[in-house]
């Protein structure tokens, strides 16, 4: 398999949504909000994390990782824009009334979405090889 950079970042935010989204349930396991770490969580919250995570590892071996995160950048970054320049779209600080938000996860879920939406649209062919180590 040959590692590109979409690989490699639909690996990272595979990895690090899998984290959040487990690790979150040790803070809420139900529909009541939690803090972890800055972050408003409840169990739809770690959810819709873990399967994005799932969804994430599963494209880093799958032909269309580009594509997850021209589709993650696009979402991720309309979330995040939606939260912080339109936070009517939010009642009671819940997503459309579904999971809790805050400030905190706009930015994470702005940042997430921008970094996925340059590297899945602007970097293309970009193959990671490891160069042989020579031998004496």
């Amino acid at each position: 398999m040959i590692w590109t950079a979409n690989r490699i970042l639909s690996l990272i935010l595979g990895i690090v949504f899998t984290i959040i989204g487990i690790v979150g349930f040790f803070f809420s396991s139900t529909m009541r909000v939690a803090n972890m770490g800055g972050f408003d969580v409840d169990v739809v919250h770690n959810i819709v994390h873990l399967v994005t995570g799932i969804i994430a590892l599963i494209a880093t071996f799958m032909p269309w990782s580009r594509l997850f995160n021209q589709i993650f950048g696009v979402v991720y970054t309309l979330l995040g824009l939606a939260g912080l320049v339109y936070p009517a779209f939010y009642f009671d600080h819940r997503l459309l009334g579904i999971m809790h938000v805050n400030a905190v996860d706009h930015v994470l879920h702005l940042v997430a979405g921008i970094i996925a939406l340059a590297v899945g649209f602007f970097v293309t062919g970009t193959e990671i090889r490891r160069t042989p180590t020579p031998t004496s």
